[in-house]
């Protein structure tokens, strides 16, 4: 009886153990066909902002999180807070209705003192309203080249106010602009979108001017109406 039964036990064992075997290959068949040959064999994105060095993702002493300019286009994004919401643990919300507030693990407000953001390596932090104010920011979002956005409070080095997070904006460099960009959306809630950069560059000497007009009436009863225009200047010289 007990050979009978150790007999049994080592069928079913035996069973299982096939299975098991079988269930992993299939699983990991599955996993190796979802990733294209090309994940294996693409280049590891490099950030600046972390050390102030450039070094691949993997090897910053911080969580980093990249958006870069095809990110940007495939979000479909009309507002710069609203890339944001890409970010593991951001919160993209607003305050009155058109006010965008961007907090990290939601532990910040409007007024952003706890996180530091530059643009091409300058805070435009504003101590008047004590904080950023996103909808005035005189930034299109097609003049955007990448975001770096450092997670946690691990790059105390950029001010007091890097304690929750750091978002460093990159923009296009004045050589890549050079030509004109048009772009135009019209939509429901009479959205109306216009942009236009027209570049120019001459020996050493390179500039761009971008033109932008954003109109939105939001949605009825909430207040979350904008209207917004500005234009931007940017010349570079190199020496």
């Amino acid at each position: 009886m007990n050979q009978m039964s150790l007999s049994h036990y080592s069928r079913v064992f035996k069973h299982l153990a096939q299975t098991g075997f079988a269930l992993l290959l299939t699983s990991s068949w599955v996993v190796h066909a979802a990733l294209p040959e090309e994940e294996f064999f693409s280049d590891i994105p490099e950030v600046l902002t972390a050390t102030r060095l450039k070094q691949p993702i993997i090897e910053a002493p911080a969580a980093t999180t990249v958006i870069d300019r095809e990110m940007i286009k495939a979000s479909g994004a009309r507002k710069i807070s609203e890339l944001f919401r890409l970010v593991p643990g951001f919160v993209v919300s607003n305050e009155d209705g058109h006010t965008p507030i961007v907090m990290y693990n939601g532990l910040s407000d409007r007024f952003s003192r706890r996180m530091q953001v530059l643009v091409d390596g300058r805070s435009i932090y504003s101590p008047s309203t004590g904080g950023v104010e996103w909808t005035d920011l005189p930034l299109s979002i097609d003049d955007i080249e990448r975001i770096e956005i450092i997670r946690g409070p691990n790059a105390s080095s950029y001010g007091t106010n890097s304690f929750l997070s750091v978002i460093n904006i990159s923009t296009l460099q004045t050589t890549e602009t050079v030509g004109k960009a048009v772009r135009v959306t019209n939509g429901t809630n009479n959205i109306k979108e216009a942009f236009l950069r027209i570049g120019n560059h001459v020996d050493k000497f390179s500039h761009s001017l971008s033109l932008n007009y954003n109109h939105d009436d939001g949605f009825e009863g909430r207040g979350n109406e904008y209207h917004v225009r500005f234009a931007r200047y940017r010349a570079d010289y190199l020496i």
